[in-house]
């Protein structure tokens, strides 16, 4: 029997992350890097609206820095050595790239962080408002894969939080590097499914668990 048929998500105890889903990453302005990243904008849409129809807090991150590069530490790595590819690559603080597309612009109700380093929770303050909402399980997808989303699930993983990758929510520009991530590398620190599986267990609204939860709260 496949697990995602006895899982399932709890309304009351859980919230939605959708990492970095910034107009600079969904709607770039380059038509062939639009319509190959349109899928992906597309599957946030029904994760957001499923999310919101079940009662899940929403929380959205964007990758900012401030204009004149104060916030900034480019540390050496060696992906940066070998590409050139910066080890921080956020946008500016307060321009249109930060913003969010309007398909998927947050909502009223909805929560909004700033952020300056890959990690989801570092110097935030998302941790704290799960922490305050008593949710102990995340839904999270975004990008870069094997980047930001995976420092995020692992640092979870530490606060004892209960995580889930939705895998059409995530996207990274190096595809075998995406995979790896999705495939093998977070495996060990939380659950990979499918936006149709997780759709159906938010439809479901918590009924058939077999794990006990336990609040790390």
């Amino acid at each position: 029997m496949s697990s995602e048929t006895v899982e399932a998500i709890d309304p009351g105890r859980s919230a939605l992350i959708a990492y970095d889903v910034c107009r600079r990453a969904l709607t770039p302005p380059d038509p062939a890097r639009r319509e190959a990243i349109r899928p992906v904008l597309d599957a946030w849409v029904r994760l957001i609206g499923a999310a919101r129809a079940a009662g899940l807090p929403v929380i959205y991150t964007t990758p900012v820095s401030r204009a004149d590069g104060a916030d900034v530490v480019l540390l050496p790595t060696d992906l940066g050595a070998r590409t050139g590819v910066p080890s921080l690559t956020n946008s500016v603080e307060g321009t249109d790239d930060a913003a969010f597309p309007d398909e998927i612009a947050p909502a009223a109700a909805d929560y909004v962080f700033l952020k300056r380093r890959p990690s989801a929770f570092y110097g935030t303050g998302v941790a704290e408002l799960l922490r305050m909402l008593r949710r102990d399980t995340i839904l999270i997808g975004g990008g870069a894969t094997n980047r930001g989303v995976e420092t995020s699930v692992r640092e979870a993983f530490n606060m004892d939080l209960r995580t889930i990758v939705v895998r059409e929510c995530c996207w990274g520009g190096d595809r075998e590097a995406h995979e790896y991530s999705l495939n093998r590398a977070m495996a060990m620190f939380c659950r990979v499914r499918t936006l149709a599986a997780v759709e159906r267990l938010l439809a479901a609204g918590g009924a058939g668990s077999t794990m006990p939860l336990v609040s790390p709260w």
